[in-house]
């Protein structure tokens, strides 16, 4: 018995080439797929972990500037030059005392702060520390006792961070940090930190208010870089205003550009208050989100792309008093997810390549079954086939 003989059918084989591209191709981005969104949360994680010990950074630069103050409010000098106040003056004297103040068109009525003893001391404690722009010493009254220059109000009476020191109890002493004011272009930003005053038995003499540049908590945030794009910015948890970041990145005094996004994913989804009654409180919650790009309509009336889209990594800063702000590290949501998008692109020239090559092959191959065996002027099969088969001429 003769064997068996076992012929490939290439026509066969580029079909079924032809039917498997598709699957092979689905699965390959399926892969594709899952390992852009476990880039995503490695990054966004790296993110959150950038912002968490940023915010530990802003946390101790803060609790630096408070344990200056504090150990200005307890040295003998500030104490003694609070104790020994004179009365509240008349309600005259102290609109003529506001005034000179304010205008200094009259220096006598404020040389007495200007130039006491402790005011040159404060004035050797600013030298030496070039971030603080001023130094005062406020009494009892809500008036300047003494400072190293007239800046704000001269009685502060009325204020916020006054009134919150001033109705302490005795056992409780705790600092005042105000907000990062934003006026003019040319005006520098500055962070009002305040620290009670009292004396040995606990009673109530005043208050030291100190002024910060602003650009010297924004050096915290400068050394946080990820990538090209990758940058840290402080803003408020409250509206996301922008309070420290670069100028050329980030417009100081506006808003977050995309914050109605980062907002929700921080309040927690769905809804924030409504959603916990609903659903209860989540015990875990994530620490980045990925902003969509914000557009604007230009000056041409067409809508231009403002910001593309970003990776934000967030932390709050918690343990500052009076303090409601919030670390964010961004970065730009293709750089993050560069090595998976360049991996797709040479996937899709690959599929494609791959497809072309099938296609090719299955038409050569094609072309070559019908392809005669023999040139057909020899006629040689006609030579073997039998007289009774054979076509009358």
């Amino acid at each position: 018995m003769a064997n068996k003989r076992y012929e490939l059918d290439t026509r066969v084989l580029a079909v079924f080439f032809l039917a498997a591209m598709p699957f092979v191709a689905l699965g390959s981005f399926l892969v594709v797929s899952m390992a852009r969104s476990e880039l995503l949360s490695s990054v966004g994680t790296s993110l959150d972990q950038r912002a968490l010990q940023t915010k530990v950074a802003v946390e101790r630069y803060l609790a630096d500037q408070v344990v200056h103050l504090r150990l200005l409010a307890t040295d003998p000098q500030v104490v003694q030059a609070l104790a020994q106040q004179s009365p509240a003056p008349a309600p005259d004297d102290l609109r003529k005392l506001e005034q000179a103040w304010a205008t200094g068109r009259d220096p006598r009525l404020v040389m007495s702060m200007l130039d006491a003893p402790v005011s040159a001391r404060l004035r050797q404690i600013v030298g030496v520390r070039p971030a603080l722009h001023a130094l005062q010493i406020v009494g009892a009254q809500g008036l300047v006792v003494a400072a190293t220059a007239r800046t704000g109000p001269f009685d502060y009476a009325s204020t916020a961070w006054w009134k919150a020191l001033s109705s302490q109890p005795e056992d409780r002493i705790e600092p005042w940090v105000g907000e990062i004011p934003r006026g003019a272009s040319a005006t520098p930003t500055v962070l009002e930190i305040a620290y009670p005053v009292r004396s040995a038995r606990g009673e109530w003499l005043g208050a030291v208010r100190g002024l910060v540049d602003g650009t010297d908590l924004y050096a915290v945030l400068a050394p946080v870089r990820v990538g090209h794009t990758g940058h840290a910015a402080l803003v408020r948890s409250a509206d996301g205003l922008v309070l420290a970041a670069d100028d050329n990145e980030r417009p100081l005094g506006q808003p977050l550009l995309g914050w109605g996004s980062l907002r929700s994913a921080i309040e927690g989804f769905p809804l924030a208050e409504h959603g916990q009654a609903l659903f209860g409180k989540t015990e875990q919650r994530r620490g980045y989100w990925t902003i969509p790009e914000v557009a604007a309509k230009a000056e041409n009336g067409r809508e231009a792309i403002v910001e593309p889209a970003r990776l934000v990594g967030f932390a709050p800063v918690d343990q500052g008093p009076n303090v409601k702000w919030l670390v964010t590290v961004e970065q730009d949501l293709n750089e993050a997810l560069a090595p998976v998008e360049g991996v797709t692109r040479y996937l899709w020239i690959h599929f494609v390549g791959v497809f072309a090559t099938v296609i090719l092959l299955a038409l050569w191959f094609s072309f070559k079954l019908e392809t005669p065996v023999m040139e057909e002027e020899l006629h040689l099969h006609e030579e073997h086939v039998p007289q009774s088969m054979q076509t009358p001429a």
